[in-house]
């Protein structure tokens, strides 16, 4: 009897971030009876769990020398979990050599997997994540592996953009699977190799009939006060200054009018990163004297108790997201959705139908269409339903991870 063709997943995202969800998704509704899965990630966190629940930790590889960032800290006293990033002030020659080790381990990686039986035996390798492309692509040409890479980020440095195209080029990356149009254009050699496949959610999974809030409750937030709240990774690219400057506007312009409004950000600056851009949004909260009108929630492994309590959704994005999965998540709680005209955005939000797109940077478009939004309880919930719509038809989990699989199928066939 033949055996199943193996597939060895490699993802570096081990909290609930968008890669890591995707995937876990896809290994969810894959044919286990076509393809068995093998999954390698650096340790255990939110991702194995999430895979526990649905009995599909059977196959996790944990391999320490796979850091979830390149940056990961080291020579340190500290914690590595901290999230107390006030004490915790590396010197640049401890930075430099935490960066340098962690190379050293994606090498050692690297140069030792032919002696690995999860690798050799596996009939292809997906990447998910860039670290994941970059060593998943040596990894393949070491072991003769076809490799597919699923692009889930447009890179903003030269040198990993002029990095990722010549990978590309190579034989052994046989498919790139872009969660977006905006994802694909950045490859410039390889046309050839790429598909798009947006990011699915499960609608069960995010159904807000089936779900408590506990905002309003934890943070005595009136019934009557509009929720205008946030989620992700507390980083300067995500743009949460302009959340907070657009709130600046739309406080000045309701100020004397009985309509209460809180803003609500869920999220924290992950530990990897040097400089703590959380503290940076509270202190710009405070000097923009919008202290009362704030709240600051912190990372949560589950976000849905406090998106059903939200009244509408803003991602702040200035850079071109891909396809930002928080976009969707927001959208099948029937959230109506204001961020930037650019990346997937434009992909993910029906302008004027879904959400409202905003000239990029333009905090006061954007403080417009949340004082829109605060002062019609009927916009916001027709914009919420077709949303929710919107993400069952086009973005259903089950429908995108069957196109993924047929992806790997075919790469498989097309390599035997």
């Amino acid at each position: 009897m033949n055996r199943l063709p193996r597939v060895l997943f490699i993802n570096h995202s081990v909290r609930d971030g968008g890669p890591g969800r995707s995937l876990y998704y896809l290994l969810k509704y894959i044919d286990k009876n076509k393809i068995d899965s093998q999954v390698l990630i650096p340790k255990h966190d939110v991702f194995t769990d999430l895979l526990k629940k649905e009995g599909l930790d059977g196959n996790i590889i944990i391999e320490r020398k796979f850091p979830e960032n390149i940056k990961r800290r080291r020579l340190t006293k500290h914690k590595l979990f901290s999230t107390n990033h006030e004490e915790n002030h590396p010197s640049k020659i401890v930075k430099f050599l935490g960066v340098l080790f962690n190379l050293i381990d994606l090498i050692t990686l690297v140069i030792t997997s032919p002696f690995s039986s999860h690798i050799t035996k596996a009939d292809v390798i997906y990447c998910n994540g860039t670290q994941a492309k970059i060593v998943g692509t040596f990894i393949g040409l070491l072991n003769r592996r076809p490799v597919i890479w699923h692009v889930r980020n447009i890179q903003q440095t030269k040198i990993l953009w002029t990095t990722i195209n010549l990978l590309s080029m190579l034989p052994v990356v046989k498919r790139i699977i872009c969660v977006s149009n905006a994802a694909a254009d950045q490859f410039r050699y390889s046309k050839n190799k790429i598909t798009v496949v947006h990011n699915g959610i499960d609608l069960d999974d995010y159904n807000p009939k089936r779900i408590s809030g506990v905002l309003r409750n934890e943070y005595d937030i009136p019934n009557d006060a509009v929720i205008v709240g946030s989620t992700g990774r507390i980083v300067p690219r995500k743009g949460y200054e302009y959340f907070v400057k657009a709130a600046s506007i739309v406080c000045k312009n309701l100020r004397g009018i009985s309509r209460k409004v809180k803003f609500v950000v869920i999220g924290d600056t992950p530990h990897f990163f040097l400089n703590n851009h959380l503290e940076s949004i509270k202190r710009l909260v405070k000097e923009q004297e919008l202290e009362e009108f704030f709240i600051f929630t912190g990372y949560k492994q589950d976000i849905r108790p406090y998106l059903k309590d939200f009244d509408i959704f803003v991602i702040p994005s200035n850079y071109p997201d891909p396809f930002p999965r928080t976009v969707i998540e927001a959208s099948s709680f029937a959230l109506p959705v204001v961020g930037f005209r650019i990346g997937g955005m434009v992909e993910s939000v029906a302008h004027d139908e879904t959400g409202m797109l905003c000239d990029p940077g333009n905090e006061k478009q954007m403080s417009e269409s949340i004082l829109r939004l605060i002062q019609s309880n009927s916009l916001r919930e027709s914009m919420g339903v077709a949303g929710r719509v919107r993400a069952n038809k086009l973005f259903s989990a089950k429908d995108i991870s069957k196109r993924v699989e047929e992806n790997i199928l075919e790469v498989i066939q097309q390599n035997r």
